[in-house]
């Protein structure tokens, strides 16, 4: 596979074969998190108009359909970031000489977190308040631990 190859989005983000430096996982994952944390704050802009009193608004509220359209529109995305972010690391991982099945753990525990911390509130106490702080100091540990060994670690030589 030719250099040039090595870099398009088809072999970046659509594929988990082959192997990739610590500088094109970062030049992969950058945008990826430029993206997702952009959406992120679009959505909490716009949370405030997903809930809708009908005793109190009209049942037709522009920015309601709006915010639950953007909704639809960013879980799309978020589940394509995710799966860009896995095959980029597999390759990354793969460089490393570690199993490219570890690339699934950072988007995972991203994905895993976010739900139980969105459910929470809703839960009526099954999960606890405490609980929250931990599973964020767990997907913290997570993206560092991702981050040190796709981003800052060397290749391991094939053998």
């Amino acid at each position: 596979m030719s250099e040039t190859e090595r870099h398009t989005f088809f072999f970046l983000f659509r594929t988990d074969k082959g192997r990739i430096g610590r500088s094109t996982w970062w030049r992969g994952t950058v945008p990826l998190t430029i993206l997702a944390v952009v959406g992120t704050m679009i959505w909490i802009i716009l949370r405030p108009y997903a809930h809708h009193d009908l005793a109190q608004e009209q049942f037709l509220a522009p920015m309601t359909i709006l915010a639950y359209a953007y909704l639809i529109l960013f879980a799309f995305a978020v589940l394509l970031i995710a799966i860009c972010e896995y095959n980029l690391s597999a390759k990354r991982f793969r460089a490393r000489g570690r199993p490219a099945s570890l690339a699934g753990l950072f988007p995972l525990s991203l994905l895993v977190g976010s739900a139980a911390i969105w459910f929470i509130p809703r839960s009526f106490d099954s999960l606890p308040d405490w609980s929250a702080p931990v599973i964020v100091a767990l997907m913290t540990a997570v993206a560092l631990w991702n981050a040190i060994e796709l981003g800052v670690l060397n290749d391991r030589p094939l053998s």
